[in-house]
């Protein structure tokens, strides 16, 4: 079983979104998943509008490629497109931060929100 940190994140319809990528990754981990709060942070590249991130940690035997496969496929069910994402429009982002002991994105570590919502995480996780 390997531990794993995961981003997710909408810029449109972010409420709703946001409900439903919880709803949807609760019914597909169960108690397996650990959510933070959901915060309300402005785009990175400055752009207009914001998005809603949190972190989650989940346990799983899925090997990391087939995980990875699985959260995009996630995000394209969910209305998410190459076309919509050069245009900044995002309905769902999943991505892996950590997989057991080995981390990824990691200029993503270096935001403000994921230091925040990681703090978050940790208290939780105890």
């Amino acid at each position: 079983m390997a531990k794993v940190i995961i981003a997710v994140g909408t810029n449109c319809n972010q409420h709703d979104n946001a409900l439903s990528i919880r709803e949807y990754l609760g019914g597909m981990f169960g108690s397996d998943i650990r959510f933070t709060q959901f915060m309300r942070t402005k785009p990175i590249d400055g752009s207009d509008g914001y998005y809603i991130n949190a972190l989650a940690q989940i346990t799983t035997n899925m090997p990391y490629e087939e995980l990875k496969q699985w959260f995009k496929q996630l995000e394209t069910s969910c209305g998410r497109n190459k076309e919509d994402s050069n245009d900044g429009y995002i309905p769902v982002d999943i991505d892996i931060l950590q997989y057991g002991d080995r981390r990824f994105k990691e200029s993503d570590w270096e935001h403000d929100y994921v230091k925040y919502l990681w703090k978050e995480l940790k208290q939780k996780r105890k």
